[in-house]
């Protein structure tokens, strides 16, 4: 039999989960929860899907008998921001005198595949679990921990259970500070640059700046508050398309998600010929080693990076024995503002 192009990928390729997904009319994300059971889903989802499994005679990977792992899982949104890798740098090295490793999935700033490897960890034996900056819903990691049992820790999310322990700043007081900071130098037309819409932390600096712009009898104006993928580039687009939007009165002042983004956002506002701080100020979050060596060096709110990849792996180890998650669940650490070139007072006229 001549098989032709159309027909061959259908008979030699073995299903997915997305296949899954797409036969159901459902996301991965919903597919995982009705193969682990970890999250509620309605029977009428369910029976959806058992069917496009029994259809497409998908298998679920990691079957049987459990994966031992001798280490630590860690999970990060985006392995290649310079934030995470000195937490990593911080969870390794601490991590060292227990015998373990550090075994990192990447999960691209995408809540489905964070789904998937969180899915992939139910079969597999882990001394931990750590996750940096989840994009899932508190929910689903509450269901993870309940069904496997492992000590979890969380950076950056305050998932509010006393059996999960959670590493994270006060990110709206944060961006309050910030902001009243360049209220001080006397900036009334201030913008947010926002991360991902499913990020708790983006949600949190965004409100942190509109209660200081209330707090002086200002508003942040709705298109003032510009989103972008959480890098360089998406801070970049985000910044030119604010600024093509609002000139000739743009604002005279951005803070931004974190520091990649304003990295992008200072080379969006040179684009557009204009000068940083004196035609606009900026500030990042974050305090990653290269904030300090911009052009000009960025002001930004510094997170203890090193300190909380530490502090991680001893929660885990003490979880490991029996003690108990932080009483109040979390662990609140300092973020000062961190004042370099790239703030100033906004010009006259």
């Amino acid at each position: 039999m001549e098989i032709t192009a159309e027909v061959a990928p259908t008979l030699f390729k073995t299903p997915r989960l997305e296949d899954v997904a797409k036969q159901a009319g459902v996301s991965m994300t919903t597919v995982s929860r009705v193969l682990n059971n970890t999250a509620p889903v309605s029977n009428r989802t369910r029976l959806r899907v058992e069917d496009a499994i029994r259809t497409l005679g998908y298998v679920p990977r990691q079957t049987g008998a459990p994966t031992h792992m001798a280490g630590v899982a860690v999970l990060v949104t985006d392995v290649l921001n310079p934030f995470y890798t000195r937490i990593i740098r911080g969870a390794g090295e601490e991590i060292e005198a227990d015998g373990l490793t550090l075994v990192l999935f990447d999960t691209l700033e995408d809540p489905e595949h964070e789904a998937r490897v969180l899915s992939r960890l139910m079969t597999w034996e882990v001394e931990g679990v750590l996750v940096l900056g989840s994009r899932l819903p508190s929910e689903d990691l509450i269901a993870f921990q309940c069904k496997r049992k492992v000590p979890l820790v969380v950076i950056n999310r305050n998932i509010r259970r006393p059996d999960i322990a959670c590493i994270l700043i006060d990110s709206e007081r944060a961006t309050y500070r910030a902001t009243q900071y360049l209220l001080n130098l006397g900036h009334k037309r201030i913008a947010y640059l926002g991360g991902p819409p499913l990020s708790d932390s983006s949600q949190s600096r965004l409100a942190g700046v509109e209660r200081a712009l209330a707090d002086a009898g200002l508003i942040l104006r709705p298109e003032w508050v510009v989103s972008g993928f959480p890098n360089s580039d998406g801070g970049f687009q985000a910044m030119s398309n604010l600024l093509a939007s609002t000139l000739p009165t743009a604002p005279t002042a951005v803070v931004a998600y974190n520091d990649l983004m304003a990295l992008g956002a200072l080379h969006a506002i040179r684009n557009q010929g204009l000068r940083i701080p004196e035609d606009i100020s900026v500030i990042g979050f974050d305090d990653i080693a290269m904030a300090a060596h911009a052009n000009p060096p960025l002001t930004t709110i510094s997170q203890p990076k090193y300190h909380m990849g530490r502090l991680a792996i001893q929660l885990l180890r003490a979880m490991r024995s029996s003690a108990p998650a932080p009483s109040e669940g979390y662990v609140l650490l300092e973020s000062p503002l961190m004042i370099r070139e790239s703030t100033a007072p906004p010009q006259k006229g």
